[in-house]
């Protein structure tokens, strides 16, 4: 019989736990344990007492009833890009292996599990021109970002991605599968949209896609040294931008790392990300004529960007 050690006097036997799951269970020294609890962010790790990976939702919900049953906490884990703090101790419940992706054109709506990453939704939204309301990097979690809140790409066009869904399933601290959505647990379905894993765990969600086939976007990085000044400027421009224009400002601490372009490595940069969903004429000529004639001329003479990703599109260079 598998056990682990929790305290001195607790001994926990999980091989009930594996019985009831058609999932992996690992225990620390297991094979595979290291590589199940793994978050993309190395610096965070995790240390719980048993790990289950989930195959499907009702796995889900036996890792969370058994938890329950024994007052152990638990924590999930998709794709491992929301990992901000360790897990110590209890059940760590890994949801990458729900990976179901539906599109519905005809209701412009995707059914997504748990461990789906954006680029899937993304390219099995595209061929309906359609699109979701996804963040900036197609490699995290969809299910994660959404109820997270989910302010992406296209967000002045849209709003918030977790505005955009029409129902999920979760796992409740009962371990109870829930069908959740404005009718059916409306406190909840309310809670969760934005309340991201404090609720329960979300095993899969259906969401709203966006008529959009075509973007125009890319982005500038700046010297860190003007970062004043390209603040205050894009503060100006974004005012007066239309709804069809999400922008988005960063500042960065690059690495010197070969894969970056060489005017970035070992920099500190300001990072402005523009896209565009409307007509690409508006990319060309209107975004250029809403910058103050100043800022124009700065951003040639004296900021002069380390790399310039969208200089063609906007400048017509």
């Amino acid at each position: 019989m598998t056990t682990v050690q929790s305290e001195p006097s607790t001994v926990l036997a999980v091989t009930d736990l594996a019985s009831q799951v058609s999932g992996p269970v690992y225990v620390p020294g297991d094979d595979g344990f290291d590589a199940e609890i793994a978050a993309w962010n190395l610096a965070t790790a995790h240390r719980p007492l048993v790990a289950v990976g989930a195959a499907d939702a009702a796995d889900v919900a036996a890792a969370v009833g058994w938890a329950a049953e024994r007052g152990l906490p638990v924590a999930v884990q998709a794709t491992g890009h929301g990992a901000v703090a360790a897990a110590i101790g209890g059940v760590l419940v890994n949801t990458s292996r729900l990976d179901e992706v539906t599109v519905d054109p005809a209701t412009r709506t995707a059914r997504v599990g748990a461990g789906v990453k954006w680029a899937r939704v993304i390219e099995a939204a595209a061929p309906y021109g359609l699109a979701p309301l996804s963040g900036s990097s197609s490699d995290v979690g969809a299910v994660g970002y959404t109820v997270g809140g989910g302010l992406g790409l296209l967000a002045r066009r849209y709003g918030y991605a977790a505005d955009h869904v029409r129902g999920l399933r979760i796992v409740t601290a009962d371990g109870q599968l829930r069908d959740v959505d404005a009718d059916e647990h409306p406190d909840l379905f309310w809670a969760v949209r934005g309340g991201k894993g404090n609720f329960g765990i979300v095993t899969s969600i259906e969401i709203d896609l966006v008529p959009v086939a075509t973007l125009y976007a890319g982005g500038i990085f700046y010297p860190g040294a003007v970062a004043a000044d390209v603040l205050h400027a894009y503060r100006a421009w974004t005012s007066s931008l239309p709804d069809e224009t999400t922008t988005s400002v960063a500042i960065l601490r690059l690495p010197p790392l070969p894969e970056l372009p060489e005017p970035l490595r070992g920099q500190t940069v300001v990072h402005l990300r523009f896209i565009h969903a409307g007509d690409a004429d508006v990319t060309r000529a209107d975004v250029l004529s809403r910058l103050p004639a100043e800022v124009r001329t700065r951003y040639r003479d004296e900021w002069r960007p380390r790399y310039d990703a969208w200089a063609a599109a906007l400048w017509g260079e």
